[in-house]
């Protein structure tokens, strides 16, 4: 037997935290029919009976008014939870029982969760939960997520109040006044002698007393909906006479009335307070001065981690791929299918995988922001600068969201009240470096800035936000005038991160990563393998297998005459030595002799290596630019050839439209990695800086990557976010512009000046 268990709470209440800690890694993420809305459910077991687990967005109150609230609302209205499990802030206990009086009107089985309990005993608050728990007619379960206390009585209690029948109608009414108690009952029989609706019916009267229009339009559907609609506005009328307030707001006053009195009878404040080590925090991380560069120090440690760190596994990949090819090479017989499965499907979406540790470091370090209640001081911080762009700091937090993908940030933006706000946050979130930027950032600083690639990686993230906030500042100006609405921003207390949450959060975003991996990148892999392995017959001009004998010869020719150079010195050291030295071989002088014999040997073979590479990358280039990848790359070279672009760099970015990690796979193929296994990712580095790239123009490139066109799934995301085409393509246009024109000048005043020359 199922049983259907839902999660509500407020947003920052610790609900993912116990929706992790009772499913663990069986769950899924999708997005609930109709609405861009995560929607996360998961699984476990308990006393051999299943139970499902929906984690519902998080939500203040059940009015319907926005598109979380809407989910929330229509879900437990529809009776598909057999329990509603209610996480509560414990520490901030007013705030957070204001939905729990809706859940108890709403008529739901409840068992309610009193989390962040340490929190609360640090604040000095001591809670009886039994006494909360007869007040509110519900069990009351106190646990402390991130640790796991708690979560098995929880789960007992949740057993309980599914199998028990008298655990599922002690839920209790919230007092009102006289009065509005007095309303109420004249609309609730009426409700129920006509069966208007499925729901709680004394839930169905007080939204009705509140004006609720989702309710109004379910009553007015009913044949006798008018009579009942009718007496809701007569007694409306009468208590908005009486009380001089809107029925909403009476009601309200009254839902806090009950809390304050349940309050009053569980709660009770030590003398002695815990200090609020958050607020303490939070006068060093939000100050007016600080935040900003305590933010930016935070941004430049976490890319700073992220290639260092990542650097180590990613040659670890990038070997376990190099055998992988060699190994199926030396199993399979030259063929169109075995260059596919080396040079298409492995070469390809390896070059993506070698990345992999640098993604997943991102990841983990974004968790832990989040986790620890800092990415909400972020929004905090940035909200002075979001106001000079008419919009509130509110609007960073999809920003965010999109140093991990575009897509799902553009998505939550439905956070924001405002379509205008939705609109220009959606137009300026692709300029946010995603995790598919990555891979081209690592990739292309480690070849030309290894000494400061780091740095360099930086200042694409911190360029992306400029760059989003200038041109928000520059389309609240324009095409999209007005302020925005005014909003409350709630910081939750600072917490350390639990292990397993930060690797669930990780592997949740890793994971879609690796779903791209096999799926867009892999048939864009496949696609730019066939565009550089047709056409098969090609005509050099130039005998580069001639050349390759001539350049040997004359090195070979070079260490013939180096060791008669050495032999040389060495006799005439040897005259020149004492006689009586027996072994001249151990002598210093001969030990001198030969170390630098060895280094000129050795500067000699690299000196040949660097020369065959460069031989090889022009025989590859020539052969590329003859395929069919090639002829696409020509046709585009005239309008990047002013930003110091070749054809190669015209074929990845166009690429790149697809997907952006398919720049590195492109590259792959245009600099020949495939057809030399044992170079693997280095091949690509080696690529570029012999293709003729310089730093200069490497830098360019970078900040096209940044700010051009993004892929084609964030475009699908822009069009279904602001319905309408014309966005979508002022989007394109637009991006594609600014990149064109920054990386010009990045090229054209570099230069000038004579940088990174």
């Amino acid at each position: 037997m199922n049983f259907n268990i839902a999660i509500a709470g407020n947003p920052n209440c610790g609900k993912t935290t116990i929706f992790n800690a009772l499913t663990g890694a069986r769950q899924r993420v999708g997005n609930w029919p109709g609405v861009t809305v995560e929607k996360k459910s998961g699984h476990y077991n308990y006393s051999d009976l299943k139970f499902d687990v929906i984690d519902l967005p998080g939500t203040y109150s059940l009015a319907a008014f926005s598109a979380e609230e809407t989910v929330v609302r229509h879900y437990l209205e529809q009776d598909e939870a057999q329990v509603v499990v209610n996480i509560i802030d414990a520490s901030n206990l007013e705030r957070n029982l204001f939905l729990t009086t809706q859940l108890i009107e709403l008529g739901k089985p409840l068992v309610i969760v009193l989390n962040m309990m340490d929190m609360a005993h640090e604040k000095g608050l001591q809670i009886d939960a039994d006494t909360l728990a007869t007040l509110l007619g519900a069990p009351v379960v106190p646990v402390v997520g991130r640790t796991g206390e708690g979560i098995d009585l929880l789960k007992e209690k949740i057993l309980r109040v599914c199998t028990e029948i008298s655990m599922k109608s002690r839920l209790i009414d919230i007092s009102y006044p006289r009065d509005i108690e007095l309303e109420i009952q004249k609309l609730t029989p009426l409700i129920q002698k006509n069966n208007v609706t499925d729901k709680h019916s004394r839930w169905t009267s007080i939204k009705l007393l509140e004006s609720d229009k989702q309710t109004r339009d379910e009553v007015r559907l009913h044949p006798n909906g008018t009579d009942i609609l009718d007496q809701a506005r007569v007694s409306i009328d009468r208590i908005e006479v009486l009380f001089k307030d809107t029925g909403r707001a009476i009601i309200s006053h009254a839902r806090y009335g009950f809390i304050q009195g349940a309050l009053r009878e569980c709660v009770v404040e030590s003398i002695i307070a815990s200090a609020d080590y958050s607020r303490q925090i939070d006068r060093v991380i939000t100050n007016r001065w600080l935040g900003l560069p305590i933010f930016g120090l935070f941004m430049w440690l976490m890319f700073k981690l992220t290639y260092d760190l990542g650097s180590i596994p990613m040659d670890w990949i990038d070997s376990g791929l190099v055998w992988l090819m060699n190994f199926i090479s030396g199993l399979m017989p030259e063929s169109m299918f075995a260059s596919l499965l080396v040079d298409g499907v492995i070469g390809g979406v390896g070059a993506i995988a070698v990345f992999l540790p640098n993604i997943f470091i991102l990841f983990f370090i974004i968790a832990v922001l989040e986790d620890s209640g800092y990415m909400a001081r972020v929004a905090f911080i940035m909200d002075r600068v979001m106001h000079n762009i008419g919009l509130h700091g509110k609007a960073f937090i999809p920003m965010i969201m999109g140093f991990g993908c575009n897509v799902p940030a553009i998505m939550g933006t439905r956070i924001l009240e405002s379509r205008r706000d939705r609109i220009l946050t959606v137009l300026i979130n692709p300029f946010m470096s995603c995790s598919a930027r990555l891979p081209v950032y690592v990739l292309v600083a480690g070849a030309f800035f290894p000494d400061n690639a780091a740095t360099v990686i930086f200042s694409m993230y911190i360029l992306g936000i400029v760059a989003a906030i200038a041109s928000g500042k520059l389309f609240s100006r324009t095409i999209l005038k007005g302020m925005s609405k005014p909003f409350v921003l709630e910081l939750p207390p600072y917490q350390r991160p639990t292990l397993r949450s930060l690797i669930l959060h990780t592997w949740e975003r890793g994971y879609l990563f690796i779903q791209k991996m096999g799926t867009v990148i892999l048939v864009g892999s496949v696609i730019i393998w066939v565009l550089g392995y047709f056409p098969r017959e090609v005509e050099l001009e130039r005998d580069y297998q001639k050349e390759r004998m001539t350049l040997t010869q004359n090195y070979d020719f070079q260490l013939i005459d180096l060791g008669s150079k050495f032999k040389k010195s060495v006799l005439n050291d040897r005259r020149a030595y004492h006689s009586e030295m027996v072994d001249y071989s151990a002598s210093a002088s001969y030990q001198e002799l030969h170390r630098q014999f060895q280094l000129l040997q050795e500067a000699l073979a690299s000196e040949e290596t660097k020369e065959l590479n460069k031989l090889r990358q022009e025989e590859i280039g020539d052969i590329t630019e003859q395929k069919w990848i090639g002829r696409v790359g020509k046709i585009f070279e005239p309008i990047v050839r002013p930003l110091g672009f070749t054809w190669r760099e015209s074929v990845a970015l166009i690429t790149g439209f697809v997907a952006k990690e398919i720049v590195v796979s492109t590259y792959g193929v245009l600099f020949g990695v495939g057809e030399d296994v044992d170079e693997g990712s280095q091949g690509v580095i080696s690529g570029l800086r012999s293709s003729g790239m310089t730093p200069l123009v490497a830098l360019s490139f970078l900040v096209f990557t940044l700010l051009y066109t993004p892929c084609l799934a964030t475009v699908a995301a822009i069009k279904r976010e602001t319905g309408t085409w014309a966005y979508t393509l002022f989007s394109i246009a637009y991006s594609l512009g600014l990149a064109y024109t920054l990386a010009f000048a990045v090229t054209y005043f570099g230069g000038m000046f004579n940088w990174l020359s």
